[in-house]
């Protein structure tokens, strides 16, 4: 069973890095204002690709996680944010609560987060 808990963390690890490749790409992007119509229409399309192939990884992840044999306190934390961050990115693209849609992109965007979330993967993967 580890070969497969190796294949999904190895599959949800490489859709994680390119799905949120997004936001640096869109960070990066707003200095060179104002944007050509094709970035524009691309990052349209990112953004699909970066919500599906989040939705995927996440369930990846959920498969590396039951039949890894890994266990600890940090892997644990990078679950519930990771549960965290993919929730609250459906419920604001979807508009499920609109009333709080600046309220869920400013929670769902922050930089922090990200970063506890990548130390808290690299942590965790790497005690033994």
């Amino acid at each position: 069973m580890e070969e497969v808990s190796s294949f999904f963390g190895f599959a949800a690890a490489m859709l994680f890095i390119v799905a949120n490749a997004y936001y640096p790409a869109r960070l990066i992007a707003r200095n060179f204002k104002p944007l050509p119509k094709a970035v524009v229409l691309f990052f349209k399309k990112y953004l699909k690709a970066h919500i599906w192939m989040n939705e995927i990884a996440f369930l990846a992840m959920i498969i590396h996680c039951r039949y890894s044999e890994e266990g600890n306190i940090f892997l644990i934390g990078c679950y519930i944010v990771t549960v965290f961050l993919t929730i609250e990115g459906l419920v604001m693209h979807y508009r499920m609560v609109p009333e709080s849609q600046k309220l869920l992109r400013m929670l769902h965007t922050q930089q922090v987060l990200f970063a506890v979330w990548v130390v808290l993967i690299v942590l965790g993967h790497s005690i033994d």
